[in-house]
Protein backbone atom coordinates (compact mmCIF):
# COMPACT_ATOMS: atom_id res chain seq x y z
CA UNK A 1 0.00 0.00 0.00
CA UNK A 2 1.26 3.44 -0.96
CA UNK A 3 0.30 6.45 1.17
CA UNK A 4 0.98 9.96 -0.11
CA UNK A 5 0.22 13.55 0.77
CA UNK A 6 -0.42 16.42 -1.59
CA UNK A 7 -1.94 19.91 -1.59
CA UNK A 8 -4.03 22.08 -3.86
CA UNK A 9 -5.19 25.69 -3.72
CA UNK A 10 -8.55 26.07 -2.02
CA UNK A 11 -11.55 27.70 -3.65
CA UNK A 12 -10.96 30.56 -1.19
CA UNK A 13 -7.71 31.30 -3.13
CA UNK A 14 -5.81 31.67 0.15
CA UNK A 15 -5.31 28.33 1.84
CA UNK A 16 -3.75 25.17 0.52
CA UNK A 17 -5.85 22.07 1.09
CA UNK A 18 -4.09 19.01 2.48
CA UNK A 19 -4.94 15.67 0.86
CA UNK A 20 -4.18 12.11 1.94
CA UNK A 21 -4.26 9.27 -0.58
CA UNK A 22 -4.10 5.54 0.11
CA UNK A 23 -3.33 3.45 -3.00
CA UNK A 24 -3.62 -0.35 -3.12
CA UNK A 25 -1.14 -2.77 -4.56
CA UNK A 26 -2.21 -4.45 -7.79
CA UNK A 27 -5.32 -3.64 -9.81
CA UNK A 28 -7.43 -0.69 -8.73
CA UNK A 29 -11.11 -1.52 -8.30
CA UNK A 30 -12.34 2.02 -7.79
CA UNK A 31 -11.98 5.23 -5.86
CA UNK A 32 -13.59 6.23 -2.56
CA UNK A 33 -13.46 9.86 -1.47
CA UNK A 34 -13.94 10.63 2.23
CA UNK A 35 -15.31 13.87 3.67
CA UNK A 36 -14.43 14.08 7.37
CA UNK A 37 -16.43 15.60 10.21
CA UNK A 38 -16.35 18.74 12.33
CA UNK A 39 -13.22 19.38 14.45
CA UNK A 40 -11.74 16.36 12.74
CA UNK A 41 -9.17 15.57 10.02
CA UNK A 42 -8.61 12.97 7.34
CA UNK A 43 -5.87 10.94 9.04
CA UNK A 44 -8.36 9.88 11.71
CA UNK A 45 -9.90 7.72 8.95
CA UNK A 46 -6.75 5.67 8.44
CA UNK A 47 -8.26 2.37 9.64
CA UNK A 48 -11.15 2.71 7.20
CA UNK A 49 -8.90 3.84 4.35
CA UNK A 50 -6.49 0.94 4.87
CA UNK A 51 -9.38 -1.53 4.95
CA UNK A 52 -10.71 -0.36 1.58
CA UNK A 53 -7.22 -0.07 0.09
CA UNK A 54 -6.65 -3.74 0.93
CA UNK A 55 -9.82 -4.46 -1.02
CA UNK A 56 -8.34 -2.74 -4.07
CA UNK A 57 -9.78 0.74 -3.73
CA UNK A 58 -7.91 4.02 -3.89
CA UNK A 59 -9.05 6.13 -0.94
CA UNK A 60 -8.60 9.89 -0.91
CA UNK A 61 -9.71 12.63 1.42
CA UNK A 62 -8.87 16.23 2.19
CA UNK A 63 -8.76 18.26 5.37
CA UNK A 64 -11.55 20.81 5.01
CA UNK A 65 -10.80 24.49 5.41
CA UNK A 66 -10.19 25.26 9.09
CA UNK A 67 -9.24 21.67 9.86
CA UNK A 68 -6.17 19.46 10.09
CA UNK A 69 -3.34 20.69 7.90
CA UNK A 70 -5.51 22.93 5.71
CA UNK A 71 -4.84 26.00 7.84
CA UNK A 72 -2.29 28.81 7.63
CA UNK A 73 -1.95 29.02 11.43
CA UNK A 74 -3.59 27.37 14.45
CA UNK A 75 -5.73 30.49 14.76
CA UNK A 76 -7.56 29.26 11.66
CA UNK A 77 -8.82 26.08 13.32
CA UNK A 78 -12.60 26.07 13.12
CA UNK A 79 -12.74 28.95 10.62
CA UNK A 80 -13.84 28.33 7.03
CA UNK A 81 -13.67 31.42 4.86
CA UNK A 82 -15.13 34.91 4.82
CA UNK A 83 -17.81 34.44 2.13
CA UNK A 84 -19.88 31.48 0.92
CA UNK A 85 -18.21 29.10 3.38
CA UNK A 86 -20.44 26.10 2.71
CA UNK A 87 -20.11 26.32 -1.05
CA UNK A 88 -16.36 26.92 -0.83
CA UNK A 89 -15.77 23.76 1.21
CA UNK A 90 -17.91 21.72 -1.21
CA UNK A 91 -15.99 23.15 -4.16
CA UNK A 92 -12.77 21.96 -2.51
CA UNK A 93 -14.27 18.49 -2.25
CA UNK A 94 -15.17 18.55 -5.93
CA UNK A 95 -11.70 19.75 -6.86
CA UNK A 96 -10.31 16.64 -5.16
CA UNK A 97 -12.79 14.55 -7.15
CA UNK A 98 -11.47 16.11 -10.36
CA UNK A 99 -7.87 15.44 -9.31
CA UNK A 100 -8.60 11.78 -8.62
CA UNK A 101 -10.54 11.35 -11.87
CA UNK A 102 -7.57 12.73 -13.78
CA UNK A 103 -5.18 10.44 -11.92
CA UNK A 104 -7.38 7.37 -12.40
CA UNK A 105 -9.38 7.97 -15.60
CA UNK A 106 -10.22 4.32 -16.24
CA UNK A 107 -11.10 2.97 -12.80
CA UNK A 108 -14.41 2.90 -10.93
CA UNK A 109 -15.17 6.24 -9.35
CA UNK A 110 -18.93 5.97 -9.52
CA UNK A 111 -19.11 8.25 -12.53
CA UNK A 112 -22.11 7.02 -14.45
CA UNK A 113 -23.32 9.68 -16.79
CA UNK A 114 -20.13 11.66 -17.19
CA UNK A 115 -17.65 8.84 -17.60
CA UNK A 116 -19.75 5.70 -18.08
CA UNK A 117 -17.35 2.99 -17.00
CA UNK A 118 -15.80 4.40 -13.88
CA UNK A 119 -17.35 4.11 -10.36
CA UNK A 120 -16.55 6.72 -7.70
CA UNK A 121 -18.00 6.67 -4.19
CA UNK A 122 -18.31 9.65 -1.89
CA UNK A 123 -18.36 8.83 1.82
CA UNK A 124 -19.19 11.60 4.26
CA UNK A 125 -19.19 11.43 8.04
CA UNK A 126 -21.02 13.85 10.37
CA UNK A 127 -20.34 17.38 9.09
CA UNK A 128 -18.85 15.65 6.07
CA UNK A 129 -22.19 13.91 5.51
CA UNK A 130 -24.00 17.26 5.38
CA UNK A 131 -21.34 18.61 3.01
CA UNK A 132 -21.75 15.46 0.89
CA UNK A 133 -25.50 15.99 0.84
CA UNK A 134 -24.87 19.45 -0.59
CA UNK A 135 -22.23 18.08 -2.98
CA UNK A 136 -24.72 15.68 -4.57
CA UNK A 137 -27.18 18.51 -5.30
CA UNK A 138 -24.63 19.83 -7.80
CA UNK A 139 -22.39 16.90 -8.67
CA UNK A 140 -24.53 13.85 -7.96
CA UNK A 141 -24.55 12.97 -11.67
CA UNK A 142 -20.82 12.21 -11.37
CA UNK A 143 -21.30 9.57 -8.68
CA UNK A 144 -22.49 6.00 -8.63
CA UNK A 145 -23.13 6.06 -4.90
CA UNK A 146 -22.92 8.10 -1.73
CA UNK A 147 -22.42 6.78 1.80
CA UNK A 148 -23.66 9.02 4.63
CA UNK A 149 -22.40 8.12 8.11
CA UNK A 150 -23.36 9.83 11.35
CA UNK A 151 -25.71 12.25 9.62
CA UNK A 152 -28.72 14.00 11.10
CA UNK A 153 -32.09 15.55 10.36
CA UNK A 154 -32.34 18.44 12.78
CA UNK A 155 -35.75 20.21 12.95
CA UNK A 156 -36.00 23.39 10.88
CA UNK A 157 -36.75 25.53 13.94
CA UNK A 158 -33.56 24.31 15.62
CA UNK A 159 -31.43 25.08 12.56
CA UNK A 160 -33.00 28.51 11.98
CA UNK A 161 -32.67 29.42 15.66
CA UNK A 162 -29.03 28.36 15.63
CA UNK A 163 -28.33 30.55 12.61
CA UNK A 164 -30.01 33.57 14.23
CA UNK A 165 -28.08 33.11 17.48
CA UNK A 166 -24.78 32.63 15.65
CA UNK A 167 -25.40 35.80 13.63
CA UNK A 168 -26.16 37.68 16.85
CA UNK A 169 -22.90 36.48 18.44
CA UNK A 170 -21.05 37.43 15.24
CA UNK A 171 -22.53 40.92 15.39
CA UNK A 172 -21.30 41.39 18.96
CA UNK A 173 -18.04 39.42 19.01
CA UNK A 174 -16.97 38.97 15.38
CA UNK A 175 -16.83 35.90 13.14
CA UNK A 176 -13.57 34.54 14.57
CA UNK A 177 -14.90 34.48 18.12
CA UNK A 178 -14.92 31.06 19.78
CA UNK A 179 -18.17 30.98 21.68
CA UNK A 180 -18.58 28.69 24.71
CA UNK A 181 -22.30 29.49 24.48
CA UNK A 182 -22.62 28.17 20.91
CA UNK A 183 -20.46 25.18 21.79
CA UNK A 184 -22.76 24.31 24.69
CA UNK A 185 -25.82 24.87 22.53
CA UNK A 186 -24.46 22.46 19.92
CA UNK A 187 -22.90 19.75 22.11
CA UNK A 188 -24.10 20.37 25.66
CA UNK A 189 -26.63 17.54 25.71
CA UNK A 190 -24.68 15.00 23.67
CA UNK A 191 -23.26 13.14 26.68
CA UNK A 192 -26.67 12.94 28.40
CA UNK A 193 -27.26 9.25 27.65
CA UNK A 194 -23.68 8.10 28.26
CA UNK A 195 -23.44 6.11 31.50
CA UNK A 196 -20.57 7.26 33.73
CA UNK A 197 -18.77 9.40 31.13
CA UNK A 198 -15.05 9.97 31.62
CA UNK A 199 -14.80 12.96 29.25
CA UNK A 200 -17.25 15.37 27.66
CA UNK A 201 -16.53 13.67 24.33
CA UNK A 202 -17.58 10.15 25.29
CA UNK A 203 -20.58 10.45 22.94
CA UNK A 204 -18.16 10.33 19.99
CA UNK A 205 -17.57 6.58 20.21
CA UNK A 206 -17.49 3.66 22.63
CA UNK A 207 -13.79 2.95 22.23
CA UNK A 208 -12.12 4.48 25.30
CA UNK A 209 -8.67 4.45 23.69
CA UNK A 210 -9.92 6.44 20.70
CA UNK A 211 -11.60 8.97 23.02
CA UNK A 212 -8.42 9.51 25.01
CA UNK A 213 -6.47 10.11 21.81
CA UNK A 214 -9.21 12.42 20.56
CA UNK A 215 -9.30 14.71 23.59
CA UNK A 216 -5.47 14.88 23.65
CA UNK A 217 -5.21 15.79 19.95
CA UNK A 218 -4.77 19.53 19.36
CA UNK A 219 -6.43 19.10 15.96
CA UNK A 220 -9.60 17.93 17.73
CA UNK A 221 -9.64 20.01 20.90
CA UNK A 222 -10.47 23.57 19.84
CA UNK A 223 -13.75 25.47 19.88
CA UNK A 224 -15.34 26.19 16.51
CA UNK A 225 -15.49 29.85 15.49
CA UNK A 226 -18.78 31.64 14.90
CA UNK A 227 -17.89 31.54 11.20
CA UNK A 228 -17.54 27.76 11.41
CA UNK A 229 -20.92 27.31 13.08
CA UNK A 230 -22.62 29.50 10.48
CA UNK A 231 -20.99 27.53 7.67
CA UNK A 232 -22.20 24.25 9.16
CA UNK A 233 -25.70 25.50 9.94
CA UNK A 234 -26.06 27.05 6.49
CA UNK A 235 -25.11 23.69 5.00
CA UNK A 236 -27.70 21.85 7.11
CA UNK A 237 -30.39 24.39 6.19
CA UNK A 238 -29.51 24.01 2.50
CA UNK A 239 -29.64 20.21 2.38
CA UNK A 240 -32.94 20.03 4.26
CA UNK A 241 -34.85 22.02 1.63
CA UNK A 242 -37.01 19.76 -0.54
CA UNK A 243 -36.21 21.93 -3.56
CA UNK A 244 -32.50 21.13 -3.10
CA UNK A 245 -33.08 17.42 -2.49
CA UNK A 246 -34.88 17.38 -5.85
CA UNK A 247 -31.69 18.58 -7.53
CA UNK A 248 -30.06 15.22 -6.77
CA UNK A 249 -30.39 12.51 -9.46
CA UNK A 250 -33.15 10.11 -8.41
CA UNK A 251 -31.12 7.09 -9.50
CA UNK A 252 -28.17 7.90 -7.20
CA UNK A 253 -27.80 5.01 -4.69
CA UNK A 254 -27.61 6.20 -1.07
CA UNK A 255 -26.84 4.40 2.16
CA UNK A 256 -27.41 5.92 5.60
CA UNK A 257 -25.45 4.39 8.47
CA UNK A 258 -25.65 5.47 12.11
CA UNK A 259 -25.46 4.23 15.68
CA UNK A 260 -28.54 3.94 17.88
CA UNK A 261 -26.63 5.87 20.55
CA UNK A 262 -25.55 8.69 18.26
CA UNK A 263 -27.04 12.02 19.43
CA UNK A 264 -26.33 13.68 16.07
CA UNK A 265 -28.86 11.36 14.45
CA UNK A 266 -31.33 11.64 17.34
CA UNK A 267 -30.32 8.16 18.55
CA UNK A 268 -31.52 6.70 15.26
CA UNK A 269 -34.87 8.52 15.28
CA UNK A 270 -33.85 11.43 13.03
CA UNK A 271 -31.93 9.19 10.64
CA UNK A 272 -35.09 7.11 10.19
CA UNK A 273 -36.98 10.30 9.34
CA UNK A 274 -34.31 11.21 6.78
CA UNK A 275 -34.60 7.71 5.31
CA UNK A 276 -38.35 8.25 4.82
CA UNK A 277 -37.71 11.63 3.17
CA UNK A 278 -35.04 10.21 0.88
CA UNK A 279 -37.20 7.19 0.02
CA UNK A 280 -39.71 9.58 -1.53
CA UNK A 281 -37.05 10.90 -3.89
CA UNK A 282 -34.39 8.23 -4.48
CA UNK A 283 -34.99 4.86 -6.10
CA UNK A 284 -32.30 3.09 -4.07
CA UNK A 285 -31.92 4.08 -0.39
CA UNK A 286 -30.70 1.81 2.38
CA UNK A 287 -30.59 2.37 6.14
CA UNK A 288 -28.22 0.63 8.54
CA UNK A 289 -28.55 1.26 12.28
CA UNK A 290 -25.92 -0.24 14.57
CA UNK A 291 -27.17 -1.14 18.01
CA UNK A 292 -25.40 0.49 20.97
CA UNK A 293 -22.96 2.35 18.70
CA UNK A 294 -22.26 6.06 19.05
CA UNK A 295 -21.26 8.74 16.55
CA UNK A 296 -18.05 7.56 14.88
CA UNK A 297 -18.89 4.16 13.45
CA UNK A 298 -15.46 4.00 11.81
CA UNK A 299 -13.84 4.13 15.26
CA UNK A 300 -16.27 1.90 17.16
CA UNK A 301 -15.23 -1.46 18.57
CA UNK A 302 -17.22 -3.11 15.76
CA UNK A 303 -15.52 -1.03 13.07
CA UNK A 304 -14.55 -4.12 11.04
CA UNK A 305 -18.22 -5.15 10.80
CA UNK A 306 -19.15 -1.64 9.68
CA UNK A 307 -16.38 -1.60 7.06
CA UNK A 308 -17.48 -4.98 5.72
CA UNK A 309 -21.12 -3.87 5.46
CA UNK A 310 -20.10 -0.73 3.56
CA UNK A 311 -17.80 -2.74 1.31
CA UNK A 312 -20.59 -5.16 0.45
CA UNK A 313 -22.86 -2.22 -0.38
CA UNK A 314 -20.18 -0.80 -2.65
CA UNK A 315 -19.74 -4.16 -4.40
CA UNK A 316 -23.50 -4.34 -4.90
CA UNK A 317 -23.50 -0.96 -6.62
CA UNK A 318 -20.46 -1.30 -8.85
Amino acid sequence: MKVTDRHFLSADHKNHIHVKIWEPEGNVQGVIQIAHGMIDYIERYTAMAEYFAKKGYVVAGNDHLGHGDSVLTKEDYGYFTEKNASRCVVEDMHKLTAIMKKKYPDVPYFLKKAYGRVPFFLLGHSMGSFLSRRYITEYGYELNGVLLLGTGNQPDIVVKSGILLAKLVRLIKGERYRSPFLNHLMFGSYNARVVNPVTDKDWVCGNAEVIQEYVADEKCSYLFTVNGYLGLLDTIAYVKKVSNIRKVPRDLPVILAAGTKDPVGGYGRDVKKLFVTYSRHFYDVELRLYEDCRHELHNELIQEDVFEDLYQWICKHR
